[in-house]
């Protein structure tokens, strides 16, 4: 698990003064660290943690307040629906991203249906960032 915490001041029309969790699960190394890395550049009240997979992420719930997490689909060990399934059983409320460049329509549809977020790869930071600080504000 690594942790990020920006330190710079509080963006225009960011969630100022309000320390929220955001959890990235995935795989690759470099888009993980680049996410987190953008996101604490977009809004720069975030606490950021990561996870390379899905058993990693658990172990940070179980030990860590989060208020959303962003997930791969395809990630060994424990995928993304096989971490949504272990959320929804432990009746974990936290607001769950779901981002895939390998998922195919039925399933993207599915996940909104399930009332989950889904963002195909690459991602548009902007717009990311945007229904983050949507769900964060409501939250």
């Amino acid at each position: 698990m690594k942790s990020h915490v920006a330190s710079v001041p509080d963006a225009p029309g960011s969630n100022a003064g309000i320390k929220k969790t955001v959890l990235i699960v995935d795989d690759d190394d470099a888009f993980r660290s680049c996410l987190a890395d953008g996101l604490l550049t977009m809004e720069p009240g975030l606490i950021v943690h990561t996870a390379e997979n899905g058993e990693q992420a658990v172990a940070i719930v179980k030990s860590l307040p989060v208020d959303l997490m962003i997930t791969d689909l395809r990630m060994p060990a424990m995928d993304g629906k096989e971490l949504i399934l272990w959320m929804k059983e432990y009746r974990l409320t936290m607001t769950i991203i779901v981002t895939s460049a390998y998922a195919d329509d039925g399933t993207a549809l599915d996940l909104k249906k399930q009332g989950y977020h889904f963002f195909e790869k690459p991602l548009d930071l902007a717009v990311l960032t945007g229904t983050i600080r949507s769900v964060l504000a409501s939250g």
